[in-house]
């Protein structure tokens, strides 16, 4: 996620928010955000874009170490996609890019 992608992601972490009936205000996003700005908080975002570089997507994910396995793992926090674009591969795409 890029600076450029605050707006729509908004939107859909709005929506997202609304599906699970959770009552966010913009502070509240405002917060999340900086978070996902921040290179040294440990949360992250992924967009998912259609072809014509708009974002109808998101996972918020943050990696954590597991010292059994001696590895790194990580916890998919949030993962959504608009209504309009369900079905489309764009979960799997964000789910594959977590991944990698």
């Amino acid at each position: 996620m890029t600076k450029d992608d605050r707006h729509a992601w908004e939107t859909l972490f709005a929506q997202y928010a609304a599906f699970y009936k959770v009552t966010q205000t913009q502070e509240m996003r405002d917060i999340v955000y900086s978070w996902l700005m921040d290179p040294d908080h440990g949360s992250n975002c992924i967009v998912a874009e259609d072809s014509n570089g708009t974002v109808i997507g998101f996972t918020h994910f943050r990696p954590f170490v597991s010292q059994l396995r001696a590895g790194t793992n990580c916890f998919l926090d949030d993962l959504f996609v608009d209504v309009a674009f369900r079905g489309s591969g764009a979960a799997q795409a964000l789910i594959e890019a977590v991944k990698a």
